[in-house]
C-alpha cells in the first residue's frame, strides 16, 4: 500500500462530490478522503498500484482541481 497526501482546494461539497465520481473509476485507488476542516483541505490517498503524486495532480487538474503534494 503506498499512502499520497496533497494540498487541495476541495473546499466544499460540489467539488468533493466531483471527486467522488472521478476516482470512482480508478482502480489504483483504495480509500481517499478530505479534510475540509484543514486550512489546507488535505486530500489523503491509499493506492495499492503504481499510482504517483505526479499523477493525481494531472488527474484532479483534468476537473480543474488544484492539487500540490504535501510530502
Amino acid at each position: 500500500m503506498n499512502i499520497l497526501v496533497f494540498k487541495t482546494n476541495i473546499d466544499n461539497m460540489q467539488k468533493l462530490a466531483s471527486v467522488k465520481n472521478f476516482f470512482a473509476n480508478i482502480t489504483e485507488i483504495d480509500r481517499w478522503s478530505v479534510d475540509m476542516e484543514d486550512i489546507d483541505n488535505v486530500l489523503r490517498i491509499e493506492t495499492s498500484g503504481n499510482m504517483l503524486e505526479s499523477n493525481v495532480i494531472d488527474l484532479l487538474g483534468e476537473i480543474n482541481l488544484y492539487c500540490q503534494d504535501l510530502t
